[in-house]
């Protein structure tokens, strides 16, 4: 069976999980859908690369028998989805890592919901997703099929932007994220420290106190550095229902980092309250002060957590889990 992946974030030396497949009746190729020439670097929208990864995709599938469309994130989806029904039909279509950190509203869902209709399998990171895309997007619910998100264990780089010998609590990820209320919850613990990477727009507008440093946009290596050298990661989400954090999750946990995450049931396959880390209410400033609190200051408590959950992610979050998942796929089929 012959994987064709499309993504639009990757770059060119993305392979999926190629280097990882020793079946030698599998095999792997993929389009990338980053704007490659100045037209489609000058257009915005629609997303030109994205349209036309999905298309060079499809009319790489037509009149293979053995071909399975593989599209990254939703609306790569939809549009290799479309690209699907005019050039190769008949070719299976899994639309993996279907998340939205917020879900769509009004035509943009009505669009949505017809380029994502006909899809064979579409591949969730949560039960809650599970259950509840299927409802919001017409989509028959057994063909909704849950994976918990894998990754290697992150490497940190050798050099960080902190500076000073104060030990930190530290905050990573850019989607879904609540840094006002971990701001307001940090302003009542004058005394401990805290860094933040983030994405600029995740941390517009806020005015964090003195005790917090922010950094945006630092490469995935430092961004790791930062967390390996912290006390604990703390993922502050912006409902109980938010959908995102699983990198940040997971790699910090392959890292045996202690972790604080907000209790939402998008994320709730991957802690154990008090087991594998600690959780708190979403919006609940009381709460997080708290448990920060805890989080930097009952460190043997700290370490076990953080412990713990690396001896499970190591097993329960391999990036082996979703190669099977392929490996069946080109056993059995659908």
């Amino acid at each position: 069976m012959h994987f064709i992946n499309i993504s639009d974030l990757a770059g060119p030396t993305w392979r999926f999980l190629e280097p990882l497949s020793t079946d030698p009746q599998v095999s792997w190729s993929m389009h990338y859908g980053r704007p490659r020439n100045w037209f489609e670097k000058s257009v915005p929208r629609p997303a030109l690369g994205r349209y036309r990864a999905a298309w060079m995709a499809a009319h790489a599938a037509r009149g293979r028998t053995d071909a399975v469309l593989v599209s990254h994130l939703p609306r790569v989806s939809a549009a290799t989805n479309r690209a699907r029904r005019w050039l190769c039909p008949d070719t299976p279509h899994i639309a993996f890592a279907f998340n939205f950190t917020d879900l769509p509203q009004g035509r943009d869902r009505a669009r949505l919901t017809r380029g994502l209709r006909g899809i064979d399998a579409y591949v969730v990171f949560s039960r809650f997703e599970q259950a509840q895309y299927p409802a919001y997007f017409d989509l028959p619910p057994d063909r909704v099929h849950y994976l918990p998100w894998t990754m290697e264990p992150p490497l940190p780089g050798p050099d960080s932007p902190v500076t000073g010998s104060t030990p930190y609590l530290c905050s990573i990820g850019g989607e879904g994220r609540d840094y006002a209320l971990l701001a307001q919850a940090m302003a009542a613990l004058p005394r401990q420290r805290m860094v933040i990477v983030a994405r600029p727009y995740s941390v517009a507008g806020i005015a964090f106190p003195d005790n917090v440093e922010v950094f945006t946009n630092l490469p995935k290596q430092q961004t790791w550095r930062v967390a390996a050298d912290s006390l604990g990661l703390v993922v502050p989400l912006q409902s109980d229902q938010t959908a995102c954090g699983h990198i940040t999750i997971i790699g910090g946990q392959l890292l045996g980092l202690p972790l604080l995450v907000t209790r939402s049931r998008g994320v709730e396959d991957y802690i154990t309250e008090g087991q594998t880390g600690l959780l708190m209410a979403a919006g609940d400033k009381a709460g997080m002060i708290k448990a920060l609190r805890h989080l930097a200051e009952d460190r043997p408590a700290a370490q076990a957590l953080g412990q713990a959950a690396r001896i499970k992610a190591r097993q329960d979050n391999s990036p082996a889990v979703w190669l099977e998942y392929f490996n069946a796929v080109a056993r059995t089929g659908f």
